[in-house]
C-alpha cells in the first residue's frame, strides 16, 4: 500500500488549494472527497476580492473567469415592510483582479480539482472516510470503499460538520438547536436586474445572485423552527412554485474549533472555522487557509517530533491572524439574522443612511 505525505480530506476549495500547493512543493498527496464529482453545495456561490491572489497563485485565475458567472455591479438591501436601497459595488483596487464574481460552486470546485489532478494529486471521489487511526507513527485512512490509506499528515477539508474533527475530539459538541440554510438555483425572477440582493424577511435572511446564462442562486437562512414560513415568504416574493429543488444544511455555524492541529491532524476552511454565508467572503478565506496551510506544511518534510510540532504551532498562530480582522460584518450580519426583530427594528435607519451600508460594504468588498 503505497504512503503519502499528506492526505487530504474534502475537495472543496480549502482542500484542493492545499492539496495543489503541497503536490508542487514534491509532495505525495491524496485527495478525498465523500461525494461524486461534479456536486452542488448549498453556499452563497460568492467569490470575494481577496479570493483572486490565491487563485492567481494556482494559475486558475483565467480559467475561472471563463467560467459562466456574472460580475454585480450593485446590491440591492430590502427589508420586508419596511422598503429598499441600493449601492454601487466598490471596485477593486488590487491589479488583475474582480471586485465580485458569482460563480457556481460545482464549476469552482471542480476546475479546482482538475487543478490539483494537474499538479500530480491522486483524487478519488464517492470516498467517503469511514475511520482514522493511528498506526507506527502515521495516520490510516479507510474509506467506505473498503480502501486503506497512510498519510504522514492529515489535512481535514471536509466542511463544518467535519467527520475527521469529529472522530478525533476536535470539534466541540453541536448545539441541538441552530439555524438552518436552504438554497436553490432558480430561473431570473421576472424584472430581475443581475444586482446581489440582500433581503431581511420577517422570519430570517436571503440572498439572490446571478450565476449567469438566466439561473440565479437564492439562499435563505432562519432559526430553527422558522424555515418553512421563511421559505413561504422567499417563494411568495419571488413568484416562485413550491415544487423547487432546495438543497439544506444545518447547523449553519459552529463553535471555531479548540485544536486546529493536533498529532500531524490539521483542520482548514470551514472544518477549523466557519466563516457565515452572509457577506460572500467564505470561499475567499477557505482558499487562503488552504494556501497557508499548504505553506506550513512544505517548510519542512522530515518526519521528525520536532518538524510536526513546529508546523502544527505556526498553524495555529497563522490561522488565529487570517481570521482575526476583517469579520466584523459578517458577524454584524450574523446576530441580525439570528434576530430578525432587531433587524426589523434598526431598518428604518439603515435604510435611510445608504453611506453606511457602502461604507460597510466596502470592509466586505476590497482588496
Amino acid at each position: 500500500m503505497k504512503a503519502f505525505d499528506v492526505i487530504v480530506i474534502g475537495a472543496g476549495p480549502a482542500g484542493s488549494t492545499c492539496a495543489t500547493l503541497c503536490a508542487e512543493a514534491g509532495n505525495q498527496v491524496l485527495l478525498l472527497e465523500g461525494s461524486r464529482f461534479p456536486r452542488d453545495k448549498v453556499c452563497g456561490d460568492s467569490l470575494n476580492p481577496a479570493a483572486w491572489p490565491v487563485l492567481e497563485r494556482l494559475f486558475v485565475a483565467e480559467r475561472v473567469r471563463a467560467l459562466t458567472s456574472s460580475t454585480p455591479e450593485k446590491i440591492r438591501f430590502s427589508v420586508a415592510g419596511a422598503g429598499s436601497t441600493e449601492i454601487s459595488i466598490p471596485e477593486s483596487k488590487g491589479k488583475g483582479t474582480t471586485s465580485e464574481l458569482v460563480v457556481r460552486r460545482r464549476d469552482l470546485d471542480e476546475l479546482l480539482v482538475d487543478r490539483a489532478v494537474e499538479a500530480g494529486v491522486l483524487f478519488q471521489d464517492g470516498s467517503p472516510v469511514t475511520a482514522l487511526r493511528r498506526v507506527s507513527g502515521q495516520w490510516e485512512v479507510t474509506t467506505s470503499t473498503g480502501d486503506h490509506h497512510f498519510g504522514k499528515r492529515i489535512v481535514a477539508a471536509d466542511g463544518r460538520n467535519s467527520v475527521t474533527a469529529r472522530y478525533l475530539g476536535m470539534h466541540t459538541s453541536r448545539r441541538r438547536r441552530g439555524r438552518i440554510g436552504l438554497q436553490v438555483h432558480i430561473p431570473h425572477p421576472t424584472g430581475y436586474d443581475s444586482a446581489l440582493e440582500m433581503r431581511i424577511y420577517r422570519h430570517g435572511y436571503g440572498g439572490l445572485a446571478d450565476l449567469g446564462n438566466g439561473l440565479a442562486n437564492l439562499c435563505l437562512v432562519a432559526n430553527d423552527g422558522e424555515m418553512k414560513e421563511l421559505r413561504k415568504e422567499a417563494e411568495i416574493h419571488y413568484g416562485l412554485i413550491s415544487a423547487c429543488a432546495w438543497r439544506s444544511i444545518t447547523p449553519i455555524s459552529r463553535a471555531s474549533a479548540p485544536h486546529v492541529a493536533r498529532e500531524g491532524v490539521f483542520l482548514c476552511g470551514d472544518a477549523a472555522r466557519v466563516v457565515e454565508p452572509f457577506t460572500g467572503e467564505g470561499i475567499s478565506f477557505a482558499l487562503r487557509s488552504g494556501a497557508l496551510l499548504a505553506d506550513i506544511l512544505n517548510t519542512g518534510k522530515s518526519d521528525c517530533t520536532m518538524v510536526q510540532a513546529s508546523q502544527e504551532e505556526l498553524y495555529r498562530r497563522g490561522h488565529r491572524a487570517l481570521y482575526r480582522s476583517g469579520l466584523l460584518v459578517n458577524r454584524l450580519t450574523c446576530i441580525l439574522s439570528e434576530h430578525p426583530k432587531i433587524a426589523h427594528a434598526l431598518s428604518p435607519f439603515l435604510l435611510k443612511h445608504p453611506n453606511l451600508l457602502s461604507f460597510l460594504t466596502s470592509k466586505v468588498i476590497s482588496i
